[in-house]
């Protein structure tokens, strides 16, 4: 080997120290203690550019890493960003201070990601592992909860039973649950496929069905107009005279298009129902888990 070759060789290894002492560097207690400085004044780019800087050993289970996946977590949550925070706050172990609350916002996370049986398998794993009574309410109102997302009225009726109101706000959270309960339970479910019937049959009479008067309206007297100009022309000059192709094409057009606009409505109608009642079922597991943190 070239004395050449050993100079390159030596600035290589000098160049990559930096990056393979980054690599195994392992967060220090006092990194962790300014990022929960960085946490309570909000600063949660600063934070994250903090702990980017060093890669820890995740195997490690440690006091250390636990702060700081509670810390990048519950980041993450703040930001909106809840597949980043529950993979973090999946990971602080039942031994760290922030197991429980932890445990609950990762629940949330899912249940907003609409990933409902993780959450519910989350509950489970913590009500059989976890002595802590303090949470046994909350664990209740969030079990009802994902069992309402589930549409499980049977399920939420079981651990309704259960419910202490010990403090007011679980008072409120099975109030909104409660309403909910009831609501889905008494809701007639809309069929887009009788809708499209309707107004096969009778022009707009499907958008009726799906509670759109004003464009059932719309829907029956444009197609009826076009019809009747169409029926007029072809007793007057035929059926092939342009006039009545003209107005019988557009009177078709408007014929498939409010059949298909009839069953596009109840799926709109169906989708903004269901989402109205998820977000009174979220609002409510979310509220006690917020009063007892935070």
């Amino acid at each position: 080997m070239t004395r050449k070759h050993l100079c390159v060789i030596l600035i290589l290894w000098c160049f990559s120290m930096p990056c393979f002492t980054q690599i195994t560097t392992s967060i220090k207690s006092s990194d962790v203690e300014f990022g929960f400085y960085l946490f309570e004044k909000r600063n949660y780019d600063e934070l994250f550019l903090l702990f980017n800087q060093t890669q820890p050993k995740i195997e490690q289970n440690t006091p250390t890493l636990d702060s700081l996946h509670y810390l990048l977590g519950m980041s993450h949550y703040y930001m909106k960003e809840l597949e980043k925070s529950v993979f973090h706050l999946q990971k602080v172990s039942n031994s760290s201070v922030f197991y429980d609350k932890s445990t609950f916002f990762s629940v949330f996370d899912y249940a907003h990601l609409g990933e409902y049986d993780k959450a519910q398998t989350i509950l489970e794993k913590y009500s059989a592992s976890s002595p802590n009574s303090k949470y046994n309410e909350a664990l209740t109102v969030n079990l009802a909860g994902i069992a309402l997302l589930k549409r499980d009225l049977k399920s939420f009726d079981y651990f309704a039973k259960n419910f202490k109101f010990e403090q007011y706000y679980y008072t409120e959270s099975y109030n909104q649950l409660m309403n909910v309960r009831n609501t889905l339970d008494n809701h007639k479910k809309k069929s887009p496929f009788v809708a499209g019937v309707f107004s096969a049959v009778i022009p707009g009479a499907g958008k009726w069905y799906a509670g759109q008067i004003g464009e059932a309206l719309t829907a029956f007297f444009t197609v009826g107009i076009f019809s009747a100009i169409t029926a007029e022309n072809w007793v007057k000059n035929g059926f092939n005279d342009w006039k009545t192709i003209t107005f019988g094409t557009i009177g078709s057009i408007f014929y498939i298009g409010n059949i298909y606009g009839s069953v596009a409505s109840v799926k709109v109608y169906r989708n903004q129902f269901n989402d109205n009642q998820n977000h009174t079922i979220l609002l409510g597991i979310h509220l006690p888990v917020r009063a007892l943190f935070e």
